[in-house]
């Protein structure tokens, strides 16, 4: 999209007053940052797309600002973002890096894997039978 496609949005979402109805937080539930969730409502989802569309259509020019690292402020500290949330995303850093998959080749199993394989099975069994054979044994000579 181009800046104007992206300003035409931001203008249709700011036309109406969010902020007094909008709530949006960002919050860790588990161990770590693997397992965040945002929990907002309509109009927190659509301030903070706003912000985030804000940083879309401006970020060519901030990389072509050379000389210090740009970044895009998001509005973090507003009223409509809660307090007590676990994680706050304080801006927005540009970059022109693409990322590269790295596709996985599928697995093939070995020969090793299946000697493996077939060596703990055949280990298994193998415990089983002594110890069927053991029981057998124990009884036959109880009796």
């Amino acid at each position: 999209m181009n800046k104007e496609d992206l300003q035409n949005i931001i203008d249709k979402l700011e036309k109406e007053d969010r902020k007094e109805k909008a709530y949006f937080g960002i919050f860790e539930y588990g161990g770590g940052p693997d397992e965040s969730f945002i929990k907002a409502n309509k109009q927190g989802l659509e301030l903070f797309a706003i912000d985030l569309l804000k940083a879309a259509r401006d970020t060519e020019g901030l990389l072509k600002n050379e000389t210090e690292k740009s970044v895009f402020p998001l509005g973090f500290d507003e009223d409509w973002v809660d307090d007590d949330c676990s994680t706050y995303i304080q801006y927005v850093e540009p970059t022109n890096e693409i990322r590269t998959n790295v596709k996985q080749e599928p697995y093939v199993e070995t020969w090793t894997d299946k000697t493996m394989k077939f060596g703990c099975i055949s280990a298994i069994l193998i415990a089983i039978i002594s110890a069927i054979v053991g029981i057998v044994t124990i009884i036959k000579w109880i009796i």
